[in-house]
């Protein structure tokens, strides 16, 4: 099973994201989110960052963690790799080794949605480009 698509959207970026548990969903977001940012730039996980889970319910969670991850790119231009209980690790940003595809204005709230299934969790997000 591939952990996220891409999927057609009329002006910005929607990616479907599947996984098994609730912070499954928060790696396939991360890895569609790295694919917008750096392509397929190896990225590395050198270095950790948390990032609390906050928020009412699975969608509310997932759109905040994602944008505290693209904040984290944004600000430190830290690329991420991994997501653990605890947050994020990745690296910084190397421009001999990363690629910057598109600038990601935002992870909105329009259309998400996490939903669960018998095959666990799967989701809808909208990347602002």
């Amino acid at each position: 099973m591939t952990p996220y698509r891409f999927v057609p959207h009329t002006a910005d970026v929607a990616a479907e994201l599947r996984a098994e548990s609730e912070l499954g969903l928060y790696q396939a977001g991360v890895d569609a989110l790295r694919e917008l940012l750096v392509g397929t730039s190896p990225v590395r996980s050198l270095e950790e960052r948390p990032i609390p889970v906050r928020g009412a319910d699975p969608t509310e969670r997932l759109v905040r963690f994602l944008g505290d991850v693209l904040y984290l790119y944004d600000t430190e231009r830290f690329v991420p790799d991994r997501v653990s209980p605890a947050g994020l690790s990745g690296e910084p940003f190397d421009p001999a080794r990363h690629h910057a595809l598109r600038e990601v204005k935002a992870v909105t709230y329009h259309g998400a949605a996490v939903l669960r299934d018998a095959a666990g969790c799967r989701a809808t997000i909208v990347f602002d480009v």
